[in-house]
């Protein structure tokens, strides 16, 4: 698992939506600093330790208090004092659900990490962060505080927490939401192939030659230059891409057909089914081929059908093969 970094590190689109609303708003027409209207509707209490300003919306007082270097599940807004919303993790930032998750790391005395450490699971509240302070050592800001936010001495961040873990829940989770996709692309598989009355048996490296007909003997070999039409389609039969879509460079005409040129070897620039298909193939050869996301895409989508942990089924045929120089 990578390592997750802090909440401000993690997430500079909160740095930016900021410097975009400063942008956004007019210079002040004096040379003294805007003046904002203060939060109203909310009255802040200042913690001595830590000098953290903080308002309780809900507050289990018998709930167990986050920690510093916890896994922090969280739903967060933060506004000006005056109330001129910057950013809503609801909106855009946050996960399917609206939540980010954030490392709690100290980044200065009075920082919105030290704020939740004060707050349960189930907790609601607002706090009251310094914005110099936010920008230099939290959001790490080249020049400091944008011209157009220094008229606001602090920003108000408002936090429920949904969640707190240690390093190791979180990897136990992420483990078993891992398994539980593997799980469920190896069901795909079956199916599809039970549907499809193919018998193929995976390879060492968990390829399915489905079909395969040809009448060369002669293996494609290292160094050979290789030139390859293909269809890309999903289980459900969706095509995603293929070499009759691309007419021009990089591909390369053979026999009237646009092909995906390429010289052989181990470490070509493919996914690694094609590179085992491609070694197990003679000039002439029609395959099908069914690549699990292993040896596919993996974790990446890529584009707008193949989806994380997507299996991949692709029509190949060899058109021509130009055999290395001795």
């Amino acid at each position: 698992m990578n390592k997750l970094s802090p909440v401000f590190a993690l997430l500079g689109g909160m740095a930016i939506a900021a410097t975009s609303l400063a942008q956004t708003k007019p210079a002040a027409k004096t040379t003294t600093k805007a003046t904002a209207k203060p939060t109203a509707k909310l009255t802040f209490t200042k913690d001595p330790a830590t000098g953290v300003e903080y308002h309780f919306y809900k507050h289990d007082k018998k709930g167990t208090l986050a920690a510093m270097d916890q896994y922090a599940t969280v739903s967060l807004q933060y506004e000006t004092e005056g109330d001129s919303l910057i950013f809503n993790s609801y909106k855009k930032g946050g996960d399917s659900a609206g939540h980010i998750h954030m490392v709690l790391k100290k980044s200065f005395n009075g920082c919105l990490e030290q704020g939740i450490t004060m707050m349960a699971a189930g907790d609601s509240a607002a706090f009251l962060i310094n914005t110099d302070s936010l920008f230099l050592k939290a959001f790490h800001m080249r020049g400091g505080t944008p011209p157009q936010m220094k008229g606001y001495k602090n920003l108000v961040f408002k936090i429920k927490l949904v969640k707190i873990q240690t390093e190791q829940q979180v990897k136990d989770d992420q483990q078993k939401a891992q398994d539980a996709v593997h799980i469920k692309e190896r069901s795909s598989i079956a199916k599809y192939l039970k549907d499809s009355n193919y018998n193929a048996k995976p390879t060492a490296d968990s390829l399915f030659i489905l079909k395969q007909v040809g009448t060369s003997t002669r293996l494609i070999q290292p160094g050979d230059s290789v030139f390859v039409t293909y269809i890309g389609k999903l289980l459900d039969g969706r095509v995603f891409d293929q070499s009759a879509n691309h007419p021009g460079a990089p591909f390369v005409t053979v026999n009237g057909q646009p092909t995906l040129a390429m010289v052989y070897n181990q470490s070509m620039p493919l996914i690694h089914a094609w590179v085992e298909a491609i070694g197990m193939m003679h000039e002439g050869d029609k395959v099908t081929i069914l690549a699990p996301s292993a040896i596919a895409y993996g974790p990446r989508a890529m584009g707008p059908l193949i989806s994380a942990y997507c299996p991949l089924v692709f029509d190949m045929q060899v058109l021509k093969v130009v055999p290395a120089k001795q």
